[in-house]
């Protein structure tokens, strides 16, 4: 059995449907506004375990008789500090524990994130970081992967602003070279780990094939688009200040502000050691991502 938090995500329901399409047994723990949300879930298969991560019964209840347990928790759009801090660090620490007390499991699977060369800026790193230290110190078998920033985070989230206004937010330059990467490929490393020797008490860095920085990203998605896609500089100190201010009315922007800068931070990682050990091969390049998307989508001139 293979139990999963954050099943509901982008990157967990990717992880579900795979596992689920190669008969492999999955349980998902599903807050209960989330319920909805997990339906497609139960449709393929999965057992859905009702609690959050506050809640040690559910989690001690998601473990039982588990062999894998994945945590790929985030604090999505809730990026007040208890918000963080339960997705980042006291949240997985609680699994942790419900993994060791339940006696039977053989990996535990963390989703920590590809750093910036000088992260020390970011207050998430840090809890990030200090999961990471627990669970390396815990006993349990573990793989830790740190992905780069996704496709998805460009193309689905900014296309709303990209269709009403016809320009994507930069915050900075736009000049810093990132290694960002599909879904998919995400979900593959992960479910090629399991139950692989060579993946057991390791931390991988996960980043695509290519190294481009916002601005060309912006040039690709506007060809493939169709449209002209004019990029938005926006000055980091201004856009930090900006979330300040608002927090009196909007708690979590502070956070949402360090999240985006962070987002558009320089990243990079060397892949070949993992790409042999999680069997990747060959990685989608965003062209060939946002080309996919927008066929699925039947939009028009997409070929």
């Amino acid at each position: 059995m293979i139990f999963i938090v954050g099943g509901t995500g982008t990157l967990g329901q990717t992880l579900v449907r795979m596992l689920r399409e190669q008969g492999k047994p999955v349980r998902v723990l599903v807050r209960p506004g989330s319920m909805a949300k997990a339906e497609p879930l139960r449709k393929l298969g999965a057992e859905l375990i009702r609690g959050d991560l506050r809640d040690q019964a559910s989690l001690d209840l998601g473990c039982r008789g588990a062999t894998h347990v994945i945590c790929a928790t985030s604090a999505g759009d809730d990026r007040r500090p208890e918000a963080r801090r339960l997705a980042e660090y006291q949240g997985p620490l609680n699994l942790l524990h419900a993994a060791q007390k339940s006696g039977t499991c053989q990996q535990f699977i963390f989703t920590s994130t590809l750093f910036p060369r000088n992260p020390v800026g970011y207050k998430f790193v840090w809890a990030k970081l200090m999961a990471e230290e627990a669970i390396q110190n815990s006993g349990v078998p573990y793989t830790i992967f740190r992905p780069c920033g996704l496709f998805y985070e460009i193309i689905q989230r900014g296309e709303p602003l990209v269709e009403r206004f016809g320009v994507f937010p930069i915050f900075g330059s736009g000049k810093k070279r990132t290694q960002m990467l599909a879904m998919t490929d995400v979900s593959r490393a992960f479910f090629n780990a399991l139950d692989n020797p060579e993946a057991l008490n390791r931390t991988f860095e996960l980043g695509g094939s290519e190294h481009l920085d916002f601005n060309e990203m912006v040039a690709i998605w506007s060809r493939i688009w169709g449209t002209k896609i004019r990029p938005l500089h926006l000055p980091i100190w201004l856009m930090n200040a900006l979330g300040w201010a608002l927090q009196p009315f909007m708690p979590s922007a502070p956070g949402i502000m360090e999240l985006l800068e962070f987002s558009y931070d320089a990243m990079s990682c060397d892949m070949t050691e993992t790409s042999r050990i999680l069997r990747l091969g060959r990685l989608q390049t965003l062209e060939e991502y946002t080309r996919e998307y927008y066929i699925n989508k039947g939009k028009p001139g997409v070929a």
